[in-house]
């Protein structure tokens, strides 16, 4: 199976272990589905090793959604600046960014976007400022889209929360065609049933891209 976290996350040694056993079980469960003992058994070890590592369930849970939001705002960038200066090419590479975590890394995706009345203090300080960043490089892309006539969008809040909708359903239904480790999640292999073939993800960040580009009014062409 693959890491269930990006490379530059995953630990090595019992902490590793520890992480990718907390994002397999909070993203099937919730936050309240899981216990310290569910997390530790799932590992073989005593719930002493968690304690070792966290101070609470809280920490670790905050730490990991903290850690997902930073992902996704840091990918955004990213792709952002190494795009075209074109407003269209722009907002297509922060989609691309988007669509990648969240099909690439489904069950960390999950986790990013909920329960947020579990997380610490300091980390929904830091979630929510992450997630305002990610928000903004999205509207700043849209306003001068609009300043230079490249897109018709009136509304860019609304546009902005169905794009970055894309990304969250996406973390939920979609599964890559080789991905066995998710055999028994019931609605994933539902939803890959009615679609009647499978997708790749660069198909899906070329689909969503076109759909984000109409829903701001691009006056250009889509492909």
């Amino acid at each position: 199976m693959d890491s269930l976290l990006p490379p530059q996350l995953a630990a090595d040694g019992a902490k590793g272990r520890l992480l990718e056993a907390a994002v397999e079980l909070f993203a099937a469960r919730g936050y309240h589905g899981v216990s310290v003992r569910d997390l530790t058994a799932h590992l073989g070890v005593q719930p002493s090793s968690l304690y070792a590592k966290y101070a609470s369930k809280a920490d670790l849970f905050s730490e990991l959604v903290f850690l997902a939001n930073e992902e996704i705002r840091n990918r955004m960038r990213s792709e952002l600046l190494a795009s075209d200066p074109r407003p269209d090419a722009q907002l297509a590479a922060l989609v691309h960014a988007n669509v990648e975590f969240h099909t690439t890394y489904p069950l960390f995706a999950t986790i990013a976007h909920n329960d947020f009345a579990m997380l610490t203090e300091s980390a929904l300080h830091h979630v929510t400022a992450s997630r305002k960043e990610a928000i903004d490089l999205m509207r700043a892309v849209i306003d001068r889209g609009n300043d230079l006539g490249s897109f018709d969008c009136p509304d860019p809040w609304t546009a902005i929360a169905a794009i970055a909708g894309f990304g969250i359903r996406l973390a939920v239904w979609y599964r890559p065609p080789d991905d066995t480790a998710d055999a028994d999640d019931g609605y994933a292999a539902e939803v890959q049933s009615w679609m009647g073939k499978s997708r790749s993800i660069e198909d899906l960040k070329t689909t969503y891209a076109t759909y984000a580009l109409r829903l701001v009014g691009w006056r250009g062409h889509t492909d």
